[in-house]
């Protein structure tokens, strides 16, 4: 989106230093309205950083300003504030200042800004909504990355039992390998039972730690499907959350390419008002 877009900005106080504005309400906060019917935002400022000499439309009673241009002269404003009542346009033309206040080309130039604050209105809605969901599937994420940590030490665990088995298993083999030697050297009956007897228990302790392993295998197994339909699940509802954000995405470069036409028919159709007052001597040079 270029430079020229407008932002639109609902704040409590406006602030801009040095070559910026400021504005101040004359008059307290009204009350809240009911749950029914939302109070609009108390203070509203629509910037247009487009080239050209600046200009600020300046409404007290409302709280609000459109400015444009990069030269906008602040403390002459805040003079005109102090000075004046109720709308006025101030404008620079040529490296001076002028102001305007009347009412047909005040009210043309509010007509050209409405449709960009409309679209700016519907474009803070959906950046709610994309809020909202966004903080949801950072919720899911959360829920994701702390699943596969879960998943990933109960691995560790099971792989280290194996190793151990695993280990225990080369022990036995090692053992039961001299014993089938004593037994296969024996040179008296004694002697072989004994060893053959050594071969069975080992044998048998073999066996044993194989069923661990596979016992062991089997839960790893298991606990991995656990995990992952629960990511599945998990994944399904990131998807699911995602594909709004996608069409709400979609929806905001659609009003952000809207927004950027109106601004410049918004501008354009101010600089005429400007040029028109300059001809018929409804602006007036700021001392």
């Amino acid at each position: 989106m270029s430079t020229s877009h407008r932002l639109i900005l609902s704040l409590a106080g406006i602030l801009i230093g040095g070559s910026a504005l400021a504005v101040q309400p004359s008059q307290p906060p009204a009350p809240p309205a009911p749950p029914a019917a939302p109070a609009a935002p108390s203070k509203q400022i629509n910037i247009s950083m487009g080239s050209g000499d600046g200009y600020a439309l300046v409404d007290s009673t409302e709280d609000s300003v459109t400015m444009a241009g990069t030269d906008v002269d602040g403390q002459q404003i805040k003079q005109l504030q102090r000075s004046l009542k109720g709308q006025f346009l101030w404008f620079r033309d040529q490296g001076k200042g002028y102001v305007t206040q009347d009412a047909a080309l005040l009210a043309r130039v509010r007509d050209a800004w409405k449709p960009s604050q409309d679209l700016g209105f519907q474009m803070s809605g959906l950046g709610k909504q994309m809020s909202e969901h966004g903080k949801a599937m950072g919720e899911l994420g959360s829920k994701m990355g702390a699943q596969g940590a879960a998943q990933a030490n109960g691995g560790t665990r099971e792989a280290a039992q194996l190793q151990a088995l695993g280990r225990q298993q080369r022990e036995l083999g090692r053992k039961m390998g001299e014993a089938a030697r004593r037994q296969a050297q024996a040179t008296t009956e004694t002697a072989r039972r004994a060893a053959e007897r050594d071969v069975e228990s080992l044998q048998q302790q073999m066996e044993d730690a194989q069923d661990k392993m596979e016992e062991v295998n089997d839960r790893l197994a298991a606990a991995h499907e656990r995990e992952a339909d629960k990511a599945e699940v998990l994944s399904r509802q990131m998807d699911q959350r995602g594909k709004p954000m996608e069409v709400l995405g979609k929806q905001m470069e659609a009003l952000g390419r809207q927004q950027e036409k109106a601004t410049k028919a918004a501008d354009k159709a101010t600089r005429q008002v400007i040029a028109q007052a300059l001809s018929e001597g409804k602006a007036k040079p700021v001392r």
